[in-house]
């Protein structure tokens, strides 16, 4: 019988939604629509092939297999998902996350069962054991634990030995399937077996030439599977260490592997976009999957083997017939990290760009997907619409800028600089004109109907050092006559030039550390701007003098922004807070938490009842400033 998800209310607060494919589940308080639903980062199916369990930076989303619907949103933990294992009877789901934390849920109710704390960094591997009466944990602490999962205490912790403290996110480690061994490797090009009752090292597998990024044991637990950055993939006996065979697939970097369930089929996600199948016991290519347009990263086979799920960088999860590679369906909605946001000027359209999916448009009122501009991740850093709203900038770290007609979705035209990446873009006030920073000591002046250079801005390297080169994605912004450019780097001062001329006319200097973020005050009186000194400023421009120092925020300021009517700046953090100030007192007002991770950027709508904010947790929120 298939399990029915009946969730309670602190499990998952449902809203009603007018878009399926983006449900507003969960929403964090004073926030009115979630665009997108995060990264994905793990993907698990229920032992009856049912469910398929979703882990992102937000939580964990439970769809339907059959009809490839979601039906749940589990979103309690504080930081991401990095692990998801169901129980063998499918009872329960263990969720384990960067917060340090395993929390089990009763799959047919939905009920929260046990939290299990312990580990004093993020967990990333579970498993349970055969009678789900222990549950086996590994952390970034380098540390293997055993819980009961019926009285939810620790039955035991071993700690690695010190040769295997690896202690960097790319790290990865996973058990054999009984748990007597676990596999640890890193960016390195070995793979360490460690027994889980003793904390020996086994042994260990040496041949890869670069770094190892994947491994997967066989459902019998006699082999392993390995894949690097950049050499073939690799079969290995668990028992002696030795290399079995090698599967040549060229020299594409290799992101994930996966054994079927009757351990003769091996998975494997690479660079080029593609899952590739492989004959186990001759080492042949069965067939490749194609129609990702991004990294396929994460690889799931249904517990019959009939089917494979990919999740992949371009925001999609997809489901294809193993016998034939024939596609099944596409699970939408998984973005990536958000570098940029911009609304419309009209309001009824926001922009959100990544540095691994598509520009994608959204409708600002319901929260529901409009279309992508453009069908390959473009790389994008910065977003900026022009006045009538007819046309989107997108600065890219592919040495171009690239502009669209909102409209058509076409692509109009593209500006290349040969001499850096485009981190951050701004257009003027009459939309004539765009200027971009291309990481180097230039910024562009660009006719923007013709797609020609007007003039160049430089940095004068007297007065700076060498660190100016390097721009954040949102340290452009013109003021509202069009006259005047800010822009702030590295170096922590901010210069403003003459658009008409380019002369440089001023600096503003008071930042400790570079300058992430500038924005111009409606009026063009003020200038606010965000640092890695952890400070929020505004100044008077006219003076020259930093009229307030905005303080609180526990981490780097990464983006600022205005209200439309000036009155109030909005500061975002890698601290995952919102803070928002009166820009005429400098008094901090209140406080936006939802975010998983760093806000990267900030946009008031046109009327300023809603505040936009992107974030490396893979999500847009929408919050309400009405009230």
């Amino acid at each position: 019988m298939k399990m029915l998800f009946t969730f309670l209310a602190l499990f998952v607060i449902s809203s009603p939604s007018t878009s399926q494919e983006f449900p507003q589940w969960g929403l964090p308080e004073g926030v009115k629509a979630r665009l997108g639903k995060g990264a994905a980062s793990q993907i698990q199916y229920s032992p009856d092939g049912t469910w398929l369990a979703v882990g992102t930076d937000i939580g964990t989303w439970i769809y339907d297999t059959t009809t490839h619907r979601v039906n749940a949103l589990i979103a309690v933990h504080a930081g991401y998902v990095r692990s998801l294992t169901y129980s063998p009877d499918g009872s329960a789901l263990a969720i384990g996350s960067l917060d340090k934390t395993i929390r089990l849920w009763n799959s047919a109710t939905g009920e929260h069962l046990l939290t299990l704390e312990g580990h004093t960094a993020g967990v990333i591997n579970t498993t349970f054991s055969q009678d789900g009466a222990t549950l086996s944990s590994v952390g970034y602490d380098n540390t293997i634990r055993l819980w009961d999962t019926v009285k939810g205490v620790q039955k035991s912790s071993l700690k690695l030995p010190s040769q295997s403290d690896q202690m960097y996110w790319g790290a990865g480690r996973v058990f054999s399937p009984d748990n007597s061994i676990l596999a640890v490797w890193n960016h390195e090009n070995n793979i360490n077996l460690w027994g889980t009752s003793t904390g020996r090292n086994l042994r260990t597998l040496e041949g890869h030439t670069e770094h190892v990024t994947s491994v997967a044991f066989s459902p019998d637990g006699s082999m392993l599977a390995s894949g690097s950055w950049g050499d073939s993939v690799r079969l290995w006996s668990a028992t002696t260490g030795d290399c079995l065979r090698q599967l040549e697939d060229g020299a594409n970097k290799l992101k994930c592997v996966e054994f079927s369930p009757d351990g003769n089929i091996l998975a494997c996600g690479y660079s080029d976009n593609s899952a590739r199948l492989w004959d186990v016991a001759t080492g042949a290519l069965l067939r490749t999957l194609r129609g990702h347009t991004g990294w396929v990263t994460d690889i799931a086979f249904s517990p019959d083997g009939a089917t494979i799920v990919c999740a992949s960088d371009d925001a999609t999860i997809r489901f294809w017939k193993t016998a034939t590679g024939a596609h099944l369906g596409t699970l939408i909605g998984h973005m990536r990290p958000v570098h940029s946001i911009a609304f419309s000027p009209d309001g009824g359209t926001l922009a959100s760009g990544s540095r691994s999916n598509p520009v994608r448009l959204w409708d600002a009122m319901t929260g529901m997907y409009k279309q992508s501009l453009g069908l390959e991740f473009s790389g994008t850093s910065s977003l900026a619409f022009s006045s009538d709203g007819r046309t989107l900038a997108s600065g890219s770290d592919y040495h171009s800028v690239e502009l669209w007609n909102v409209r058509t979705g076409k692509r109009l035209q593209t500006l290349l600089n040969d001499d850096g990446s485009d981190h951050s873009i701004a257009f003027s006030p009459d939309g004539s004109t765009l200027a971009s920073w291309n990481g180097e000591a230039i910024i562009h002046l660009w006719n923007a109907n013709k797609g020609v250079i007007l003039r160049t801005l430089q940095w004068d390297a007297s007065e700076t050092n060498q660190n100016v080169y390097r721009p954040a994605r949102s340290t452009l912004a013109f003021s509202p006559d069009g006259g005047m450019l800010a822009g702030g780097s590295l170096d922590t001062t901010i210069r403003l030039w003459d658009v008409e001329t380019g002369a440089h006319q001023r600096t503003l200097k008071g930042h400790t550390a570079d300058i992430t973020s500038v924005a111009f005050s409606p009026n063009g009186d003020m200038l606010a701007s965000g640092s890695g000194d952890h400070t929020a400023r505004i100044w008077n421009i006219a003076t020259e003098e930093c009229r307030w120092v905005l303080e609180g925020h526990t981490w780097h300021v990464t983006t600022v922004a205005f209200s439309p009517d000036g009155n109030t700046v909005a500061s975002g953090s890698s601290d995952s807070d919102i803070r928002i100030w009166d820009s005429t007192t400098g008094v901090h007002q209140r406080t936006l938490k939802g975010h998983n991770s760093t806000v990267t950027s900030l946009s008031f709508s046109p009327d300023g009842s809603t505040l936009g904010s992107g974030s490396y947790d893979g999500t847009v929120l929408l919050w309400d400033l009405s009230n």
